[in-house]
């Protein structure tokens, strides 16, 4: 009989290369905000997974002041083709956070404050996470419309 192992939630090991400088600060930021232990894990992973497994990998972008509502869209729907619907809502909510912290502090566009970014990204997404929870997402509740 084999031993059990312990399953302890081992950070995950992104490279965001250029852009790891703003999320150390966004890391700072949140910390200094008073944000649970997890609340920083969870949104600085996020913005880590979007910079190494998305502006690296997929663009030729270096550096924030380059991202668009496209690059946002684009990994949200990458996100939901392979994860559940409340997973990538989760992210997508990391990152609204991180670009909305990101533009007041650097004076940069926020790609998620364009009126185009919420509304697309969210009515594109929701049908997806409808079918992947059973929720309603993106009908203006933060509930879910419940």
């Amino acid at each position: 009989m084999t031993a059990l192992r312990s399953r302890s939630r081992q950070p995950k090991q992104l490279d965001a290369g250029v852009f790891q400088a703003e999320i150390s600060s966004f890391r700072l930021y949140l910390a200094a905000e008073g944000k649970s232990a997890k609340t920083v894990r969870t949104y600085t992973e996020a913005v880590q997974w979007f910079a190494a497994a998305h502006l690296l990998a997929q663009t030729s972008r270096a550096g924030w002041e380059e991202v668009d509502e496209q690059d946002v869209q684009r990994c949200i729907v990458r996100l939901l083709a392979r994860y559940s619907g409340a997973y990538a809502s989760n992210q997508y909510r990391a990152l609204q956070q991180f670009f909305k912290w990101l533009a007041a502090e650097e004076e940069l566009p926020d790609p998620m404050a364009m009126p185009h970014a919420a509304s697309t990204a969210t009515s594109a997404s929701a049908p997806a996470m409808r079918r992947r929870t059973g929720r309603s997402y993106g009908s203006g509740s933060a509930t879910g419309g419940r």
